[in-house]
């Protein structure tokens, strides 16, 4: 499931129909390689859903059990320890050579258990058409900082089919 697709999606309690809000942001934990929580938004007010509460992604909305499993946002220091998809997305990656792969511009998790599964880069092109994409699997990420993301992983074209 493609993070992006989360954002802007309704979060409905099954147990009265209530919406509790719209993703507003993606909230990752980036030593454990997994989506945390969601910050939702509604009406100005924020609250966090964590992943462990969301009872299923479909198509259209986001289901929980029901409106207990939020949490204030303000001043929520767990939340203070995650990165939110925004950040990540700002993120360069580079490999254990030196060479620059690409620009983050799409992070895939798994809707069962929130781990990330791949995260696509990409380098080149002009106003985002063009270019090379490149897919890199979770088991390659060594680690994240505040503006890049290393991965062991040698460069595309070096007998290695990972650019499409």
């Amino acid at each position: 499931m493609k993070a992006h697709a989360i954002k802007d999606m309704p979060v409905v309690s099954m147990a009265d129909g209530t919406k509790l809000g719209n993703v507003q942001e993606l909230l990752f934990d980036t030593t454990k390689l997994r989506l945390a929580a969601l910050l939702l938004s509604s009406g100005g007010s924020k609250s966090l859903v964590p992943f462990e509460a969301v009872r299923s992604f479909g198509n259209d909305v986001i289901t929980v059990e029901n409106v207990s499993v939020t949490q204030g946002a303000e001043g929520n220091a767990t939340a203070g320890a995650y990165r939110t998809l925004k950040e990540l997305g700002s993120l360069r990656a580079i490999n254990g050579e030196g060479t620059w792969l690409g620009d983050v511009r799409e992070i895939e998790v798994a809707p069962k258990d929130g781990t990330v599964e791949q995260i696509n880069v990409h380098k080149g092109g002009i106003l985002g058409l063009g270019g090379t994409t490149t897919s890199v699997p979770a088991a390659a990420i060594r680690g994240i900082g505040p503006k890049v993301l290393t991965v062991d992983m040698p460069v595309a074209g070096a007998g290695t089919p990972a650019a499409s």
